[in-house]
């Protein structure tokens, strides 16, 4: 996780992507920038509807309890980003994916759900590329990408 973009940031084999992913203002604003095994994304400030602001209103279902942001939780990101154990990632539409990380919070198992959408994202009428994290939280129990449903 970079807070700035790295001179290795890369979209795939997607060389407009790359060159066109970047930071503007308000909602479009890039957060943290993260490295991939085989794919970078990022989170933005986002809104009501995706990236921070999102995670930080608790998500669609507004349960700040499982939508946590602190520096733990980034790195729980992080980890499920690059996570590539059997059924740990999946696409759940066109560009839009579902990555998970297993783990444990004292006896209590749970798993980080991470979803990104490699859609590009258009703030003010100009694309600013990826749209990068849309939402990320945990869920009970220790589950494949199939069982992060909404938290």
């Amino acid at each position: 996780m970079h807070t700035s973009k790295p001179a290795s940031w890369r979209c795939d084999f997607d060389d407009q992507c790359t060159k066109n992913t970047r930071s503007g203002p308000g909602a479009a604003a890039v957060r943290y920038w993260f490295l991939g095994d085989f794919s970078d994304t990022l989170i933005r400030a986002g809104n009501a509807r995706f990236g921070l602001a999102h995670i930080q209103a608790g998500g669609s279902t507004k349960n700040k309890a499982n939508h946590p942001t602190d520096a733990a939780a980034v790195k729980l990101w992080d980890k499920a980003l690059n996570n590539y154990a059997r059924e740990s990632k999946g696409e759940k539409y066109r560009g839009g994916w579902v990555h998970t990380y297993k783990y444990n919070s004292g006896s209590q198992a749970r798993t980080m759900c991470v979803v990104t959408d490699d859609q590009s994202y258009t703030y003010n009428h100009t694309d600013y590329g990826r749209k990068g994290i849309i939402t990320a939280y945990w869920v009970p129990g220790h589950v494949g990408w199939k069982g992060c449903t909404k938290g």
